[in-house]
């Protein structure tokens, strides 16, 4: 993992950012920074994709008892429309950052893929990096977990004509045949939905 790399080198605290829900139709985008602390070891932590529901919720209190700082930002559909994707997992990587470092600014940071401008902490974004780094597996567990529980406490019971507890607002079978059967609700990033409204209307 690249925290062994920094450790030896001195470094303290080690912030990872992660997302989860940057493809699903429906539902909000959330990003993690976990700042863990030096020689932090969080045996079975992984890409939360690779991971059971109930692997991640007994990881999620691991990593919740042993990082330094956690910090969530999240953003909702009608921003992913306006302002697109990519540019939506900038502002969430910056939000999760920010709340991080109101607790404990990390020394380096490690990013999945994202490139955040005027960063003022030195910082590393590598593709696949929850496969190279502890820290943001970690951030890919608490974004996962993070976003589940809104689709399924918040999102569920707002529209329970959809299985957001099951899907979780992915584009699966099950979600393509309710938008066939229902329509477009406002938790749809329409960005994400037009060929499946096309398809109903047509």
């Amino acid at each position: 993992m690249i925290e062994e790399f920094l450790w030896e080198r001195g470094y303290s605290s080690i912030g990872g950012v992660d997302e989860a829900g940057r493809g699903p139709l429906a539902g909000p985008l959330v990003a993690a920074c976990v700042v863990l602390p030096r020689y932090c070891y969080l045996p079975g932590v992984r890409d939360s994709k690779s991971l059971s529901p109930s692997q991640r919720e007994k990881l999620y209190r691991e990593i919740c008892s042993s990082s330094l700082a956690i910090g969530i930002g999240m953003v909702g559909e009608r921003f992913i429309d306006a302002a697109g994707i990519e540019k939506a997992n900038v502002f969430v990587f910056q939000e999760a950052i920010y709340r991080a470092s109101s607790s404990r600014f990390p020394e380096f940071l490690i990013l999945d893929w994202v490139k955040v401008p005027f960063l003022q902490t030195p910082s590393l974004s590598l593709p696949q990096a929850e496969s190279k780094s502890l820290a943001v597996a970690a951030a890919s567990v608490v974004a996962k977990v993070f976003r589940d529980e809104i689709m399924e406490n918040f999102y569920q019971p707002l529209f329970p004509h959809y299985s957001f507890s099951q899907h979780k607002g992915y584009g699966t079978s099950l979600h393509r045949r309710e938008i066939e059967e229902w329509g477009l609700e406002d938790c749809h990033r329409l960005s994400f939905c037009r060929k499946y409204e096309k398809q109903r209307q047509g």
